[in-house]
């Protein structure tokens, strides 16, 4: 597909709720436009003159996007609950990268400066992740359910998984995790090998879960705000 069609539809539904609707729309002028573009390149037109007339023959693309937009009083709801999301995103994302700094930094901290026992204070720190891991994930099921209904439909993610590739953050997230937890994997298996320490080292995979939950986090956040 036309990289110039995909951009000028993306920058089309850039200020557009994510609804379905919005999305089935998107499809529909994204595959006429394509559609018209390719029968003016087979009539022996340039790209830039394929492209102008493909928007000739679409009409007025403007009258259907502004049936999408939302009544001024929603449109302030859906602002706000946006705004408080991203607070309680934001706090998430700091609470797992602070559990993971808890349990790495105690245990360090305590041997160069002698302040206690280096294992106690990885258990400290162990539970201290713990708390903050539970914490995060309460506020994200806690903000998510208390999601309005009439705001919901208008959510960008609302019905997006964090793979939909149609989506920037979901075509980040599907190129990292593969060879995100392929790392994940070799890192324990070789701090196991070498430690010998099976019984401590299944934690790489809760430091591993708890980092990858901050990027989702951070990916979800940049999308909702572009």
């Amino acid at each position: 597909m036309n990289k110039k069609i995909t951009d000028y539809v993306d920058s089309l539904f850039s200020d557009v709720p994510g609804t379905k609707t919005a999305r089935e729309l998107r499809q529909e002028i994204l595959a006429d436009l394509s559609d018209h573009f390719e029968a003016h390149i087979a009539e022996g037109k340039s790209e830039n003159q394929a492209f102008t007339e493909a928007l000739g023959d679409m009409g007025d693309i403007d009258a259907l996007l502004s049936t999408l937009a939302p009544e001024r009083e929603l449109k302030m709801r859906i602002d706000e609950y946006r705004k408080k999301k991203a607070q309680a995103t934001s706090l998430a994302v700091m609470l797992y990268i602070g559990g993971v700094t808890l349990l790495c930094a105690l245990p360090a901290v305590s041997a160069v400066f002698s302040v206690w026992n280096p294992a106690k204070a990885g258990i400290t720190g162990f539970i201290l992740m713990l708390v903050c891991i539970a914490i995060a994930t309460g506020l994200l099921v806690y903000t998510k359910m208390s999601t309005p209904q009439d705001v919901k439909p208008f959510l960008t993610r609302a019905s997006r998984t964090e793979f939909d590739t149609d989506t920037p953050g979901g075509r980040f997230l599907a190129a990292l995790s593969k060879p995100y937890w392929l790392i994940v994997t070799a890192v324990y298996l070789l701090i196991s090998f070498l430690t010998g320490a099976w019984h401590i080292t299944w934690l790489v995979w809760l430091i591993a879960n708890a980092l990858w939950q901050a990027i989702t986090l951070w990916s979800s956040a940049k999308e909702d705000e572009a």
